[in-house]
Formats: structure tokens, sequence, C-alpha cells
């Protein structure tokens, strides 16, 4: 029997998870760059150079890039800085998968640690937080109906997301910062900062269309060594080719830096006031489409016993996306025992959920805004200065489906963030902060993969059927292989009107 069928792409969650990896060594102080004396700071970022999965494990290789600066064993040197990169790999137990699965990873790095060793080497030590998930998307063929005018059928609507795009997508982006009217010029770049912020996209048919910023800060010297920055908003559209992304379409996207390279160029009159930046970034695309479809949940052929070969499917729905956005304002009071403020660099900043609880209708969210402030100091000794400042944060999200969800998937973002020092000392930070959830269900159905049908003994006279507690009209017609609608014109009942040990007359189908 010939089944008309539609094709829906399913993304079945594997396993997910959270792990730690290390990325840690001694580095040697280049040729030619000074003696260590004083280190002041060092920062890191991580990203994922490859994933994969091998004989049931999830291979993951990445890197992470060091930035150090610190104080020379050198007269008339105020700041140098040690640009290297370490590779971590972390091996993950993916629980029999193969090589169909998709791997979805994020990394940041939570914590470095450094000493001198020497004056030439050092030991650096970071550890990267890992996050997982793993994926299957398979194709699958779902039953909507059966081509036979005779067949009694029975409907059911099912609610769902289709799985349209899981991709990474590499672009790259170049820019010109030139050096304020009034500043130095360049002599050496120390560190190069971007972050990724401000995003949003909308999709078309078969592209996805993304806009931001990238805030970079550059922190230099000039000729006679002291330090100075620049920086720049510079906006970017990109557009990626997403096979079966269309208008209705909605993304979830993550941007990683995976590299910035910065080099000073001469000026039109030959003096070193711009900056030349490639940035490679990384776009993370998970798409998906809501959609309701009427499915066929029975069927059988009247006079004929029929078969219904069945295979158990599992959908997910995104039932709802509570989500709040607002603007957190701090004031930081620096501490009277560190150094003081000559001028702000840099604020990076990181957002972290402690706490995802559903209460009936609401989600309670508390977390944290970990804000890194990398200053120009008034001192010699320490001429920049790095300062953290946790900025806490709770939220209440509304929320109609909470009390019937078993968990929420939730991720804080600091989309923008701005600042500056007031006439006190003190620095004025806001944080635009994103909270997104998300309130998934999983729903299992049994798709029909095939049909049989065969003759059936025949009878005489009509049968008498005494009813049972939970019967439906349906399940009294398919039994008989007799149309609903007989035993309806027989009895004069409905779903509603039959109760248990009811008399129904089965008639003989014709």
């Amino acid at each position: 029997m010939e089944l008309i069928r539609d094709t829906i792409r399913i993304c079945e969650t594997m396993s997910r998870g959270t792990t730690q990896a290390m990325a840690d060594g001694d580095i040697i102080v280049p040729d030619i760059k000074p003696d260590i004396l004083k280190i002041l700071q060092v920062d890191a970022d991580a990203c994922v150079t490859d994933k994969y999965i091998e004989n049931g494990r999830l291979i993951i290789n990445g890197r992470v890039d060091y930035k150090v600066l610190y104080i020379p064993d050198k007269e008339n040197v105020r700041i140098k800085s040690i640009l290297t990169s370490m590779e971590f790999k972390q091996v993950i137990d993916a629980g029999g998968a193969d090589a169909d699965v998709k791997p979805i990873i994020t990394v940041s790095v939570e914590r470095v640690e450094f000493s001198a060793v020497n004056s030439r080497k050092l030991k650096l030590r970071a550890v990267v937080g890992i996050d997982y998930e793993l994926c299957r998307i398979t194709e699958t063929d779902i039953c909507t109906d059966v081509e036979a005018e005779t067949a009694e059928r029975k409907k059911q609507k099912i609610d769902f997301e289709n799985t349209v795009d899981i991709s990474e997508h590499d672009f790259t982006l170049k820019e010109s910062i030139e050096v304020p009217s009034g500043q130095t010029s360049i002599s050496e770049i120390l560190k190069t900062d971007v972050r990724i912020s401000d995003t949003e996209y909308k999709t078309v048919t078969g592209k996805v269309i993304v806009k931001g910023n990238a805030g970079i800060c550059v922190l230099y010297t000039d000729e006679d060594g002291d330090i100075k920055y620049i920086e720049s908003e510079t906006p970017f559209t990109e557009v990626f080719d997403a096979d079966g992304v269309g208008e209705n379409t909605i993304c979830d996207i993550d941007y990683c830096v995976m590299g910035v390279m910065c080099e000073a160029q001469p000026d039109s009159d030959g003096d070193m006031r711009i900056a030349e930046l490639d940035i490679d970034v990384e776009a993370m695309i998970r798409g998906v489409e809501p959609e309701e479809k009427e499915i066929l949940s029975d069927c059988f052929i009247p006079c004929r016993n029929t078969k219904c070969d069945t295979e158990r499917i599992r959908l997910t729905e995104t039932v709802e996306r509570p989500s709040v956005q607002n603007t957190l304002r701090e004031i930081i009071d620096f501490p009277s025992n560190i150094p003081g403020v000559r001028g702000v660099y840099n604020v990076m900043t990181n957002a972290a959920v402690s706490k995802a609880e559903l209460q009936r209708s609401r989600i309670i969210c508390e977390g944290k805004i970990e804000a890194y402030i990398l200053y120009l100091t008034d001192s010699g000794e320490n001429p920049v200065y790095s300062y953290k400042k946790d900025i806490p944060f709770s939220y209440m999200l509304d929320c109609e489906n909470g009390a019937l969800m078993p968990e929420v998937n939730i991720k804080a973002v600091v989309k923008h963030v701005s600042y500056n020092l007031n006439s006190a000392g003190g620095l004025e930070l806001r944080c635009l902060l994103d909270i997104e959830s998300k309130l998934q269900k999983v729903t299992e159905i049994d798709n029909i993969t095939d049909i049989t049908a065969e003759e059936k003994e025949k009878r005489n006279g009509i049968v008498v059927y005494f009813s049972r507690e939970g019967d439906t009209l349906w399940d009294i017609a398919k039994r008989y292989a007799v149309p609903q609608s007989m035993i309806q014109k027989y009895n004069n009942v409905d779903n509603e009107s039959i109760g248990s040990r009811m008399k129904i007359f089965i008639p003989k189908a014709l």
C-alpha cells in the first residue's frame, strides 16, 4: 500500500556536558626581547582548531593565545610584550558515537597562572573550560497519508523543530585604525584585543545575513617608550550560504575570534600612525524552523485485516523562548592599595549563569558579570594594571509553560560595553546584558513505515460488542474492520458517549 510521506530533519542530542583542558608549558623570551624584570599581566584567549569523532571518542584540539606584558630589565624601557600560543587536546568518551555525529564546542579561558622561572624563561598555564554537545541529524520520512480511497484514517497534529542548518562559517575582518591627531606615533604594538558585540541576523532563502561590531583596542608604545592606546568600533556584515534556511528560520549564532594580526604601517607622511588588522572570526550557526504537521497515526481498510508497522521517533519542540535585556550600571571605585588610574585601555567582560531554576510560571536566573579592567597607571613600577570586578545579577523571566518543563537551557551574553572615568576617579561601567532561554519538550510518536491489508474472513449478521473502559469509536471500528460512520449510524454514538459495558451493534461492512 502506497504511503504519502514528508521528509523532516531531526536533531537528536546524544550527550552534552562540560569539562576542562590545560594549555601549559614554558616559553623562552625571544632573542630580540630584553630580559624580564617583572611580569605585569598575562591574559589569554582560547579557540577550537579541530574536532572530530574517532573510535567512539570526541577529540578536541585547540589553541590558547597568550599576551604577556612585562617590565624589562633594561634602562629607559618601560614595558614590553610577548605574544605566544600553546595547544591543548581533550579526549571525551562519546558513548559509541560515529562520524555522522556533529560535535558543537565552545571554549573559554577560566583561569591563567604564570611565573618567571628566570629572566629569560616563563611558565604559563591556562585552564580552558569546554562546553560540548553531540548532535545527530537524521532525515526521516514521516507518513502523512495513504493512497487508498476506502481507507479509514486517524490523524494527529504534531509540533516540532525541523533542523535546517548546523554549520561553521569563517570570515576575516580587515581594518585600518589611525592614531588620533595629537597622539604620538606607534613604535611597537604590545597587544590587541577584539570583542564581537551588537550582533543580529536575518534569514532569506538559502542564506543567513549577520551583522555586528568588532570592538578593537590596540596597546602600543611610542618612540619615547610611553604607553598609548587606540580603539575602534568596526561594523561588519557577512552573508553565509545555508541550504534549507528560509525566512522563518530561527538561528542561534555564537562567534569566536580565531586569531588577530596587527601591524604598524606608515601614513601618507611616512609616520607609523596606522594599525592594520586582520581578524579571523568563526560563526557557529544552528538554524531550526518550528513546524506543525498532520500525520497519519493509524489506518485500516474495511473488511480487511490491516497491519501498520511503525518506528518510534523523538521530536523536539521549543515551546517558549523567554528572554530579558537590561543595562547594568556599576560605579567601580578602585581600591587605594592599587596603582592610580591614568586611563582605561579596555574592559573585557564575561557573563556566567550560576543558577537557572524553574518556579511555575517564572525562570529564576542568577549569575555574575566578570569585568576585567586593564588600565594605564600613574606608577613607573606598574605602568599597566589589571583589576577584576564581579557584578552580580538576578532576573525573573516570565514563561507560561514553566511548570510543564523538566529543565531550561539558558545563556547570558554581554552584548555591549561602554565606560568612562568620572570626576571622582571611579569607572562608570554600563553592560547591556542579554539573557535568552529555551523551554523544550520531547515528544515520542509512532511513525508508520508500512501498511499491509489481507482478506478478512467474511461473517454474516450483526455482532454485539460490550464496550470496555477507555474504548474509542476508532478502536472498535478498527477491531472489526468496519467504518466508523456505520457504527455511529447503527448505534447513534460518538467518542464522548461510549461508556463501559455499553451494548454496541457491529454491522457487516459492505
